[in-house]
C-alpha cells in the first residue's frame, strides 16, 4: 500500500461515510473496478483506522454543536421550517434514551440478516440496484416541506424507525446516513437535527460494527504488517475529509437538496449496472 493509496481511501471513506451515497457501496465497486481485497489483513487494519477517524469527526462536529442541541428550537429558528421558538432543549437523559433504542433497533433487525445482506457484496448488480433506491430515497425526502419537530418533539417511536432505517444500512448500496436522515426527515425531525441525530447513532454503531469485525479477524488482524505511520496518516485524513463532509452534508440538508446525491447514486448505479452487463 503506498502513501498516495492511503490518501486516497481515507479521503474516500470520509466523505462517503457521511455523504448519502454509501461507503460501503463505494467498497464494493472499487473491489470489483481495482481487485482491492477488503479480507487482507493490512486493509483490515486499515479500514479500522479510518473508521475511527470518521469517529474522530463526529466527535469534532457535535462538541460544536452542542451549545445549539441545549437552545432547543431557538437555534433554530428563522425559516418556515424552523421549530416553534417555545420548544424545549432535549434532556440529556431523554437524548441518551433515544440513541439506546435506535441503536437496539439497529442490532435487532441486523444481527439475524447481516449474514445475508453482507452476501451481496459479491454482486455489483445487487449493489446497483441498492443505489437506485437509495436515489429515490434521497428524491423523495426533498420534497418534503413540514419539517419542524426538534428532538424533544421526536418520540421514541420514531427513534426505533430510524434506527431500523441504519440496520437496512447494512446491504452494500444503501446509505447509513441516507437512510437515517431521510426517515427522521420524513417522520417530520427537522433537517438539521435529523443529521445531529443520525451522527449521534452513528458513533455507537460504527464503534460496534468495528469493535466485532476487529474480535472476527483477530488472528488475520494480528498479522498484519502495515506501518503505524499509514495507519495514523489514513486516521487522520479521514478525519479531516470526515468533517468537511458533515459540513457539507447539512449545508445539502438544510436547503431540501439531497436530490443532487440522488442523482449521483442513479449515476453510479447506472454505470455500475452498464459494466456487469459488458463484462
Amino acid at each position: 500500500m503506498s502513501v498516495l493509496k492511503v490518501i486516497l481511501l481515507g479521503a474516500i471513506q470520509g466523505i462517503t461515510e457521511f455523504l448519502p451515497v454509501s461507503s460501503s457501496g463505494h467498497l464494493v465497486l472499487l473491489e470489483t473496478l481495482f481487485g482491492f481485497k477488503s479480507e487482507s489483513s493490512e486493509m483490515l487494519l486499515f479500514d479500522l483506522a479510518v473508521h475511527l477517524g470518521t469517529v474522530m469527526a463526529v466527535v469534532v462536529v457535535l462538541l460544536r454543536s452542542l451549545p445549539e442541541l441545549r437552545a432547543g428550537g431557538m437555534a433554530l429558528a428563522g425559516g418556515q421550517d424552523a421549530p416553534a421558538a417555545t420548544s424545549k432543549p432535549v434532556s440529556w437523559p431523554r437524548l441518551l434514551v433515544m440513541i439506546v433504542v435506535a441503536t437496539a433497533a439497529t442490532g435487532i433487525l441486523v444481527m439475524p440478516i447481516k449474514a445475508k445482506f453482507e452476501q451481496a457484496r459479491g454482486s455489483l448488480a445487487v449493489v446497483a440496484a441498492m443505489w437506485f433506491i437509495t436515489g429515490t430515497l434521497l428524491w423523495i425526502t426533498d420534497k418534503k416541506r413540514q419539517t419542524r419537530l426538534d428532538l424533544s418533539q421526536f418520540g421514541l417511536k420514531g427513534a426505533f424507525l430510524v434506527g431500523l432505517a441504519q440496520g437496512v444500512a447494512v446491504m452494500p448500496g444503501i446509505s447509513r446516513s441516507g437512510a437515517t436522515i431521510c426517515v427522521a426527515i420524513l417522520l417530520g425531525l427537522h433537517r438539521v437535527r435529523a443529521v445531529q441525530f443520525s451522527l449521534l447513532i452513528g458513533v455507537p454503531a460504527v464503534l460496534g460494527a468495528s469493535l466485532v469485525e476487529g474480535l472476527h479477524n483477530w488472528d488475520v488482524l494480528r498479522s498484519g504488517s502495515l506501518p503505524i505511520g499509514y495507519l495514523l496518516l489514513g486516521t487522520v485524513v479521514a478525519a479531516v475529509v470526515g468533517i468537511g463532509a458533515i459540513q457539507l452534508l447539512i449545508r445539502f440538508a438544510k436547503a431540501a437538496q439531497f436530490k443532487y446525491f440522488g442523482f449521483y447514486c442513479y449515476a453510479l448505479a447506472s454505470a455500475s449496472m452498464l459494466y456487469v452487463l459488458m463484462r
